[in-house]
């Protein structure tokens, strides 16, 4: 079947980096330690391939090892989570043993001959050769169109994955084999935030690491999982994943705080919803001339559209009073960044995307969109005993942050309960009525200094800046450093853009004056020598080598204009804050400010040393943070402001920053 030609997405651009290597595999299949026997549908009971050592650590007081002594790493599991627990298996590690428990979420591994040797949260997962040799692990998803109804509204033509949840092991690989059912559009898989370390190829962006996976066709991407920690998995053709096309994927691994063996939930999803498909939306946005309105929420896959409190269809979670609980949070939202919190308990925040940090507190946390976070949540001493948490229930609250959302009317932020054991008289699904904490709604991320990753980086000058230029402008089209994104006023009459009515003019996200535009059946891949069409295009192209012994660091200003100026007498760009998200990397965030970038010789930033021109662009100037700054994947732009990010080019491929 033949693929559109052409695509049109937000705001995008692409980076080279070339590296030369050779990966090596390991192929092995999957076992799972069940809480209670489990019976598959033939009725054969399916027992652990283990035993057990004496010995302590495990999430359930027991040492387990394979036959051949490998060890086994039970993985912590609610029992209100179906399933089981997840084994991870080391076949290739008999010298190690297991060390990972609820005293001792720090450590994963431990040398038997040599117990002072540990693989552990200060273990350096960006090198592979430090990171545990796992087993692989394959699962089938089908994507297919149907009615969803998650808030009681139908949504006539929502888009699912059906199929396993894809939850792995610090070092495992991962293959996933995707079938697209869908009638009439191809798609693609984006594996958000997974480093994609020489694998490139699988990263899942249609029209530049793949062509899309056409209707009636199949695909199977193959990743190693060198991170561990939280990322969810989404659709990255078209409008797709907006009608539901995404869902969450756990990589097990240390963490910087200690939790309970039976105090894990799987992933919390947050996100907007909207009863018309994003497909329905498109015209209306062109009609309309601005963004669409959303009209829900919804926390893993539930929520309520309406008056009346229908509580029995409320996301709930089931506590036990002395516990503390490890929840994974993230954004899954379209259009909107939220401000999570638990009534009277705190948040004891321990991880941020794929990077562990020093834990903070916290009664609230802003998640902006595609940002994950780790928590454990702290209760209060009796749950039964605070003011007006009758019966021992507590709302969870998902709010939308101020001018980081649109939706038609307020939509219901009570979105979960919190419900504490053992039972009372009061009625089970009774309404909670506690109160909220209060706290800013401001459209912005956790702040800068909370987030400390636990291992540090250094952060060196960039490679990519030469000082002597005068400004940004004199970057050469493929060192660009500098990249403006906003939303544009195009279009109008007799514009002929393409896609854009011309009755009169449209908003739209661009980087750099430009949005991209995407050939599905000739992806960038492909073109690893560029055409000269491409390299006019601002863009980064660079070259790094296996034996290179220091980091190379590149640095990207990424800035929304403050100023709504035309600049051609035609195109009006407005500041709004945005999600910024860099594939294929972690990047440290050097500065995050709200002040304005403006790209001119003469524009300054407070307590930035003057004018932020390529000289000032480097560890040196003292408002910028290259001591360890705040380590993630996903950034918010804030509107009218800047970001300063740097990341190391290690990885080999086509990069989409977005």
């Amino acid at each position: 079947m033949k693929l559109p030609s052409a695509g049109w997405a937000k705001i995008i651009q692409i980076f080279n980096i070339t590296l030369l290597w050779s990966p090596g595999r390991d192929h092995r299949t999957q076992t799972v330690l069940q809480n209670e026997p489990h019976y598959s549908s033939h009725h054969g009971r399916v027992e652990p391939t283990h035993f057990i050592l004496p010995g302590e650590g495990a999430d359930d007081g027991k040492l387990y090892a394979a036959e051949d002594g490998s060890p086994l790493i039970p993985t912590p599991r609610h029992p209100q989570d179906a399933g089981g627990r997840l084994v991870c298996e080391y076949p290739k590690m008999s010298d190690w043993v297991n060390c990972h428990g609820p005293n001792s979420r720090d450590c994963w591994l431990q040398n038997k001959a040599d117990p002072s040797k540990k693989i552990n949260i200060d273990t350096d997962y960006e090198d592979p050769n430090e990171v545990p040799v796992g087993i692989t692990r394959k699962f089938s998803l089908e994507v297919n169109e149907q009615p969803l109804s998650p808030d009681g509204q139908i949504l006539e033509h929502g888009k699912v994955f059906n199929g396993t949840y894809p939850e792995v092991c610090w070092g495992d690989w991962v293959e996933v084999n995707v079938t697209n059912n869908l009638k009439w559009n191809g798609t693609s898989v984006h594996w958000h935030g997974i480093r994609q370390l020489h694998t490139n190829q699988h990263d899942g962006v249609a029209g530049v690491t793949e062509c899309p996976i056409a209707p009636g066709d199949s695909y199977t991407y193959k990743f190693r999982a060198l991170q561990y920690g939280s990322a969810w998995y989404h659709s990255h053709y078209s409008l797709q994943y907006g009608d539901g096309l995404y869902g969450p994927l756990t990589i097990y691994g240390p963490a910087t705080s200690n939790y309970g063996s039976d105090d894990t939930f799987r992933p919390i999803l947050m996100n907007d919803w909207n009863h018309r498909s994003g497909f329905e939306d498109w015209p209306l946005v062109l009609k309309s001339g601005g963004p669409p309105e959303m009209t829900n929420i919804l926390l893993n896959g539930t929520g309520q559209f309406g008056p009346g409190q229908k509580t029995e269809n409320k996301f709930q979670l089931q506590f036990e009073m002395g516990k503390k609980y490890h929840l994974i949070l993230a954004n899954t939202a379209l259009d909107t960044t939220f401000v999570f919190s638990i009534d009277h308990h705190l948040l004891e925040v321990i991880a941020t995307d794929f990077v562990p940090i020093r834990p903070y507190f916290t009664n609230n946390l802003r998640i902006g969109i595609s940002q994950r976070y780790h928590v454990i949540v702290h209760g209060p001493p009796n749950p039964f005993n605070v003011k007006r948490a009758i019966g021992g229930n507590f709302w969870m609250r998902v709010i939308p942050a101020r001018e980081c959302a649109k939706f038609s009317y307020g939509p219901d932020t009570e979105m979960g309960i919190i419900r504490y054991l053992p039972p009372n008289l009061m009625p089970r699904y009774a309404s909670p009525i506690t109160d909220p904490y209060l706290f800013p709604t401001t459209c912005a991320d956790e702040p800068y200094e909370n987030l400390v990753p636990h291992i540090p980086w250094q952060v060196g000058d960039p490679a990519n800046i030469d000082p002597t230029w005068k400004n940004a402008k004199d970057a050469p089209v493929n060192k660009r450093y500098l990249f403006e994104a906003f939303l544009e006023a195009v279009g109008g009459p007799e514009s002929n853009t393409p896609y854009i009515p011309d009755d009169k003019a449209h908003l739209r996200w661009n980087m750099d004056h430009a949005p991209i535009w995407l050939n599905y059946s000739d992806p960038t891949i492909l073109n690893l020598d560029y055409t000269d069409e491409m390299m006019q295009r601002p863009h980064l192209d660079l070259n790094t080598l296996d034996e290179q012994e220091e980091d190379s660091w590149i640095w990207m200003v990424i800035a929304a204009p403050q100023k709504l100026n035309p600049v051609d007498g035609q195109k009006k760009f407005i500041p709004a804050a945005h999600p910024i998200h860099l594939h294929g990397h972690d990047f440290g965030l050097l500065l995050q400010s709200e002040d304005p970038w403006n790209n001119d010789e003469g524009a300054g930033v407070p307590g930035a040393e003057g004018v932020l021109t390529p000289d000032k662009l480097n560890c040196k100037n003292p408002a910028i943070n290259c001591n360890n700054p705040p380590r993630r994947d996903s950034v918010l732009l804030p509107g009218g402001g800047f970001v300063i990010i740097a990341f190391k080019a290690d990885n080999p491929g086509k990069v989409a920053p977005h």
